[in-house]
C-alpha cells in the first residue's frame, strides 16, 4: 500500500511538472511539436493509467517498466553541455562519436565480413579436423576443446573476434593450433594484421578525424559570437566617439580621443574590440594622411571592423591604408613639383624681363639683333708699305 501511494506522489509530482512546462510553453501549441515533449507525455500518461486503474484492478505494473524511458531525457542535457566551456572536450567527444555512427557501421559490416569468411576456413581446417585435433593432448599436455572454439562458424566467429581483441589470442587459441598445423600461424598472422592492427586502427582515425572536426566547427562558432561581440563593441565605440565629438563635425581629434580613453566604457569597448590602446593611435596616424590632427569617426571605426573581421580583411586594411597613405604623399609630391614649375615660369619671366629692360638699357641690345660683324684687317704687302 504504501508503494502504491509512493507512485501516487510520483505521479503526481510529474503530472505538475508537465502542466508547468506546457504554461511556460509560449504559445502552447510549439510544445507538441518536440518529439521529446511527445514521448514525455506519453510516458507521463502510461504511468498514471497504471498508477490509477491498472492497480486497482490488481494489474498494476504492466506497464510501469515504460517510466524507465523518462531516463532518456537526460540525452536532451548533451545539448546543454557545449553551453559551458568547462564541458568543452566533453562535447567534442559525444560530438566526435556521434558523427563517426555511419562511418562505423561500414566498417562493423567489413568486420563481419572478414570474420564470416574467416570462420568459414577455420571451421573447415580445425573444427571438423578430428583426425588432427582429436588424437591426443596438445602443447600443454591437455587435450584441448577444439570443438568449443571452432565446433560451428558462429564459434568460429566468436573466437576470430577474440583473437581480432587480442583477448587471450595467444595461448588460448594459436598455440595450439600451430602445435598441431604450423602453416595455419600465416593465416592467424594475416588475420592480426587485417584486423586488430587494420580496422581497429581505422575505427580509432574515424573517431579522432570526427573529433577535430567538431573541435574546429566549434572553435569557429566560437569565433563567430567573438566577431559578433566585437562588431557590437565596435558600433558602440562610433556613438561614443561621436558624443566625444565637441565640434560636432563628425571628426575626432587625438586629443579628443585620448581624453575619451579616460572613460571606463571606452576601454572595455576597446578591450572587447581586441586592440590595445597603443594601436588605436596608431590607427589613428595612419589614417590621418594629411597630418591635419583629426579624422572622421565614421572612417576611423570602419578601420577598426575590418582590422577585426579576419586575417584577410585585416591584410586588406592594412593595404588600403597604405595605398592611401602613398596617394596622398603622391598628392603633396604632385603639389610641390607644381609649385616648382610655377616658380621655374617666374624666374623665366624675370629673366626676360631683365633681358629686354636692363641690359638694352646699358649697351643698347635687346638680344633680338645680331651683333655687327667685326671688321676685317688686310694684311697685304701694298697698304704696309
Amino acid at each position: 500500500v504504501i508503494l502504491l501511494w509512493a507512485e501516487c506522489v510520483v505521479c503526481c509530482a510529474f503530472v505538475v511538472e508537465l502542466i508547468i512546462r506546457i504554461n511556460n510553453t509560449k504559445p502552447r501549441r510549439i510544445f507538441f511539436q518536440d518529439l521529446w515533449n511527445v514521448l514525455d507525455s506519453l510516458l507521463v500518461l502510461a504511468a498514471c493509467f497504471d498508477a490509477s486503474f491498472l492497480a486497482l484492478l490488481g494489474m498494476g505494473g504492466q506497464i510501469r517498466f515504460l517510466t524507465v524511458f523518462r531516463a532518456l531525457r537526460i540525452v536532451k542535457l548533451v545539448r546543454l553541455v557545449r553551453m559551458f566551456p568547462v564541458f568543452r572536450e566533453l562535447w567534442l567527444l559525444v560530438g566526435g562519436l556521434s558523427n563517426s555512427v555511419r562511418a562505423l557501421a561500414w566498417v562493423g559490416v567489413v568486420v563481419l565480413i572478414v570474420l564470416y569468411v574467416g570462420s568459414i576456413i577455420t571451421t573447415a581446417e580445425i573444427g571438423q579436423a578430428d583426425d588432427i585435433y582429436g588424437t591426443g593432448p596438445s602443447y600443454d599436455g591437455e587435450v584441448w576443446p577444439y570443438k568449443e572454439y571452432f565446433g560451428s562458424v558462429f564459434k568460429s566467429m566468436f573466437t576470430l573476434f577474440q583473437v581480432m581483441t587480442l583477448d587471450a589470442w595467444c595461448d588460448d587459441v594459436v598455440r595450439h593450433v600451430v602445435y598441431r598445423q604450423p602453416y595455419m600461424g600465416v593465416l592467424f598472422a594475416i588475420f592480426i594484421c587485417l584486423t586488430a592492427f587494420g580496422l581497429m586502427n581505422i575505427v580509432v582515425g574515424i573517431i579522432v578525424e570526427n573529433t577535430l572536426a567538431v573541435a574546429k566547427i566549434s572553435d569557429s562558432r566560437v569565433e563567430e559570437k567573438k566577431g559578433v561581440a566585437r562588431l557590437e563593441a565596435i558600433e558602440r565605440l562610433h556613438e561614443v566617439l561621436q558624443k566625444s565629438d565637441a565640434t560636432r563635425t563628425g571628426e575626432i581629434s587625438m586629443q579628443e580621443l585620448k581624453a575619451a580613453n579616460q572613460s571606463k566604457i571606452v576601454q572595455e569597448l576597446i578591450a572587447k574590440i581586441g586592440l590595445s590602446f597603443e594601436e588605436v593611435v596608431e590607427i589613428f596616424r595612419l589614417l590621418d594622411y594629411e597630418q591635419r590632427g583629426k579624422i572622421e569617426v565614421a572612417r576611423f571605426t570602419r578601420a577598426c571592423r575590418e582590422l577585426v573581421g579576419g586575417v584577410k580583411r585585416r591584410d586588406l586594411a592594412q593595404v588600403e591604408i597604405t595605398v592611401g597613405a602613398l596617394a596622398q604623399h603622391l598628392e603633396n609630391l604632385d603639389q610641390q613639383f607644381t609649385y616648382i614649375e610655377k616658380e621655374i615660369r617666374d624666374v623665366t619671366h624675370m629673366t626676360a624681363d631683365f633681358v629686354q629692360n636692363t641690359v638694352r638699357a646699358l649697351t643698347g641690345f635687346d638680344g633680338n639683333r645680331k651683333a655687327p660683324p667685326k671688321p676685317r684687317r688686310d694684311n697685304s704687302p701694298s697698304n704696309t708699305g
